[in-house]
């Protein structure tokens, strides 16, 4: 056993691991420790320790290659693997473990007949498996064992808050009261929560469509996102959960990361044109100098708006939330949300820390202008640059994002009305609230510059213009 283990451990970190979406350390070996080691019939379950981060690793036995499944699958010598998710005998199996509990959220699902990869580009496991009666699910499975994994504890939450716009959860898989995977309902939409607004934009911009044909849709966000934060916020014993008065160490601490964001971002820039990692030297340079030039005095400006916060209410907000997280479901006119890992340019402290309600609406508000950027690039013809130079120019959805976040916002404030979430922001007029998401849209701005000059260098002049859009002035 124990030279089966080591030559299993040797093929992880030398071969599979560094080329594992799911590793920390792309294409670096790192030493590991196998914690704990369980075999049932074809199933193996790996706990792994890298660095002082635990990973599980759940393996199948096959004796078949997979055409599809080749990159989540090796061989040690005569014996060959599939990490476990995507193969129908996991869930019977993995349950049957004496470190697994299974948590039933709602009914379990019939007999599993079929399983197979939704996506290879997850930090996670993501399968979609089929029962017998022909009903779909999706398994998230977590290869990272956090202290404190905030998805799995906000949709918990939300479903026993019988919150209706997540997918149904159906079990929560626990390795050693750590989530290591949750059973969800499989979604049918026709794309992300971006498809109606990007088809209508289009149409506006080509065909001078009517202005108004989404605002009910961006209304009904509002409600969604209102609804999110009251079954996140109220009736928790729980401290993660719930409302807490913002310090003045709070404002502080989220000024500071917006000054940090706006270094790291002007380094790594000159860092891109240094080296030649872009085809267009002088467009770099172009947005670099941009952000070098006005930069410090946006998050100056910035800065001074989250004072306003002392004395308010952080809570816990979804983080991350844009369009891109959720399903749309057009018999509905309807909206799903699918993920809740929050933002993954943060640290793990970070992921755990509360903030205004407010920032959530400003992650959507940045949303719109993602999607009003590749609608003008389509329209048009564009580059990603060009587009960039249009939208800073002259930007021809300012009209249309405006009225579409104006309904976002005021359902949002609506939905709040007589709930504990609205006390402290009650007397305060429109326009203060608008003045009060101002901030957040800059510090999303910024991270979503920082992250796009670490992953998507090429795309960086999105957020960089976003520093500087006309709809903020309205905001102010």
């Amino acid at each position: 056993m124990e030279d089966r283990l080591n030559r299993l451990k040797k093929v992880l970190e030398e071969n599979y691991l560094p080329k594992a979406r799911w590793w920390p350390w792309k294409n670096i070996k790192r030493q590991i420790t196998i914690i704990s080691f369980h075999e049932l019939d074809r199933l193996l379950f790996l706990e792994l320790k890298a660095d002082n981060q635990k990973f599980q690793l759940p393996l199948m036995k096959i004796t078949e290659t997979v055409d599809a499944l080749k990159e989540r699958m090796f061989c040690v010598e005569k014996e060959c693997f599939v990490e476990a998710e995507y193969h129908p005998e996991y869930l019977s199996l993995i349950s049957k473990l004496p470190e697994i509990k299974i948590e039933v959220i709602s009914e379990p699902p019939h007999r599993i007949i079929g399983a197979k990869p939704i996506t290879f580009e997850s930090t996670n496991a993501v399968s979609l498996l089929i029962d017998d009666a022909g009903e779909k699910y999706v398994l998230k499975s977590y290869r990272l064992f956090p202290e404190t994994n905030v998805e799995a504890l906000m949709i918990k939450a939300l479903a026993l808050k019988r919150f209706e716009n997540i997918p149904k959860v159906y079990l929560i898989i626990n390795h050693h009261e750590r989530v290591a995977g949750i059973l969800m309902k499989y979604v049918e939409g026709v794309g992300d929560g971006g498809y109606p607004f990007y088809s209508h934009l289009l149409y506006y911009l080509r065909e001078s469509a009517p202005l108004l044909a989404t605002v009910g849709l961006s209304a009904k966000l509002g409600t969604i996102i209102g609804n999110m934060h009251k079954a996140l916020n109220i009736g928790h014993s729980d401290k993660f959960y719930g409302l807490e008065e913002v310090s003045l160490d709070d404002v502080e601490h989220w000024s500071r990361r917006m000054y940090r964001y706006l270094e790291t971002i002007l380094t790594r820039l000159d860092e891109i044109v240094a080296k030649g990692e872009l085809t267009s030297k002088e467009l770099m340079e172009k947005w670099r100098g941009l952000i070098d030039k006005k930069g410090s005095e946006v998050v100056d400006e910035a800065s001074t708006y989250l004072k306003a916060y002392e004395g308010l209410d952080k809570g816990r907000i979804h983080q991350d939330l844009h369009l891109a997280q959720m399903v749309y479901i057009p018999s509905t006119n309807d909206f799903v949300i699918t993920d809740f890992e929050g933002e993954p340019g943060r640290s793990p402290e970070e992921r755990v820390m509360k903030e205004p309600l407010l920032r959530d609406l400003a992650t959507m508000v940045r949303s719109y202008h993602y999607l009003s950027h590749a609608a003008v690039m389509n329209a048009y013809g564009l580059s990603i640059d060009g587009a960039s130079d249009i939208m800073l120019k002259n930007d021809p959805t300012l009209d249309w994002r405006f009225r579409n976040v104006i309904a976002m916002v005021n359902s949002y404030l609506a939905s709040l009305i007589g709930s504990e979430l609205n006390v402290k922001y009650r007397l305060k007029n429109p326009r203060e609230i608008f003045s009060l998401i101002y901030p957040w849209i800059i510090e999303r701005s910024l991270y979503e510059a920082y992250y796009e000059s670490m992953y998507r260098s090429e795309w960086v002049s999105i957020p960089i213009i976003g520093l500087f859009d006309p709809l903020l002035n309205s905001m102010k």
